[in-house]
């Protein structure tokens, strides 16, 4: 689940984020974790479908303040006159807040609808390719290159989104960023130079998926139903958020979803506070989703994410479940099938761990005594003779002192030791023998 700024009509386009922004802009977007979060950068979308060219943008970039935020081609500003094709006329009279369908691939068929009703894309700003200075979009230039549409809408978009959305704009919307154009055809045939800036949500199979309602109005939240896989990016190993079969090779699969402001109505809950929630709640949710299948059989990993504050006081509340396999140099094990179907990871079938014995699962807890603590020093003599211990609430028992070796000063010695000599001399006589 971000790239440049806009221009001046009379001014030079503003410099392009420096390597340490883009990649602090790009450090909100905190794709899942793992049980703690990995971050991952959205893949770029590239739709060719019919005579249009669909592009969802990755990067994103502050709006400025007044001024800074118009468009060269601001069309409530400087109408530009009609092309006067009946084949754009949809491009020609869309304007902001405009909603389009249309059926099945055929975008060259777009039309304006109610927002009510079910659209495919919803116009942030209509912008007229004529009024950029320059001969790249005079009347006999070749048509862009799908490399300068894909700069254009950087260019353009983001900040056009970011304008029309206000307060509402999340960073982290399940709704990309998106620019519809008319295409070579009406470029070189039909002079058509406008081009749209809007929103629109991918659906499986490189299309759009239909919604109801202003994107500002509804909850923008990256969720989907349980079951829908995730793509991969091939090149990098990182998940993409669109949709895709569960047969082709995709990093996630959707196991439910986690609604936040049921459990914190207030304010933004805190990250702690977040993650032990979305944990424990993500938990339940894919097992029931996987029963009777235990997750550790799969070997995947639950995943998900927290809500940012940009996503809280845009509205966004949700957070998805999914499970995936990391690899240990970041990137992400492309999978293939439904975990619930014969799951292939990177090519091949997961290899459950052993299982936990019955017995070892229902074992009584063990319990472990505490050592005792050592006994504390005192300035008071002891009752006992040295040497002696006791438990705590007992009464002490007390021992005769052992003989030793150390007499005392005055004690005499045994009879069956003789006395040291004295400098050699033998002693005298206990008993003297009588007479002379």
């Amino acid at each position: 689940m971000e790239a440049m700024s806009d221009a001046l009509q009379t001014e030079v386009a503003a410099p392009s984020p420096t390597a340490a922004e883009a990649e602090g802009q790009l450090a909100s977007f905190r794709w899942p974790r793992t049980l703690q979060a990995a971050a991952t950068r959205r893949a770029l979308l590239l739709f060719a479908l019919g005579g249009l060219l669909i592009a969802g943008l990755v990067t994103a970039l502050p709006v400025g303040g007044p001024g800074q935020g118009r468009l060269a081609g601001y069309l409530d500003s400087n109408p530009v006159p009609r092309t006067g094709a009946k084949s754009d006329a949809t491009f020609n009279r869309a304007k902001s807040g405009d909603c389009l369908m249309w059926p099945d691939v055929t975008p060259e068929a777009a039309t304006i609808v109610k927002c009510s009703d079910d659209h495919k894309f919803e116009v942030a700003e209509s912008i007229d390719m004529r009024t950029f200075p320059g001969s790249e979009y005079g009347p006999n230039a070749a048509p862009p290159s799908p490399a300068r549409i894909q700069q254009i809408g950087q260019e353009q978009c983001e900040a056009a989104v970011r304008h029309y959305m206000g307060p509402k704009y999340d960073p982290n919307s399940k709704f990309s960023v998106s620019l519809l154009w008319a295409g070579d055809r009406a470029w070189r045939q039909a002079g058509e130079r406008r081009m749209l800036c809007g929103l629109q949500m991918p659906g499986t199979n490189n299309e759009q998926a239909a919604f109801k309602g202003k994107v500002a109005d509804v909850d923008q939240s990256k969720v989907w139903p349980p079951g829908t896989c995730l793509g991969i990016d091939s090149t990098a190993n990182q998940p993409i958020d669109v949709p895709v079969d569960c047969k082709a090779p995709h990093a996630m699969e959707v196991t439910g979803t986690v609604n936040l402001g049921e459990k914190f109505p207030g304010g933004l809950p805190t990250e702690p506070e977040q993650d032990g929630y979305i944990k424990d709640t993500c938990t339940k949710i894919t097992d029931a989703y996987l029963a009777p299948v235990k997750l550790r059989t799969t070997t995947l990993t639950l995943i998900y994410p927290t809500v940012s504050l940009p996503s809280w006081s845009a509205g966004s509340r949700e957070v998805a479940c999914s499970i995936g396999a990391t690899l240990g140099n970041g990137g992400w094990a492309t999978l293939v099938n439904s975990v619930k179907e014969q799951l292939l990871i990177n090519g091949q079938a997961p290899v459950p761990p052993p299982d936990i014995p019955e017995e070892r699962l229902t074992m009584p807890p063990i319990l472990v005594q505490e050592p005792a603590s050592p006994p504390q020093q005192s300035n008071t003599p002891p009752d006992m003779p040295p040497g002696n211990q006791h438990l705590p609430q007992q009464q002490p028992v007390v021992t005769p002192p052992r003989a030793t070796t150390t007499q005392a000063p005055d004690a005499q010695p045994p009879q069956d030791v003789p006395p040291p000599a004295d400098a050699g001399a033998p002693p005298p006589p206990a008993n003297p023998a009588p007479g002379g």
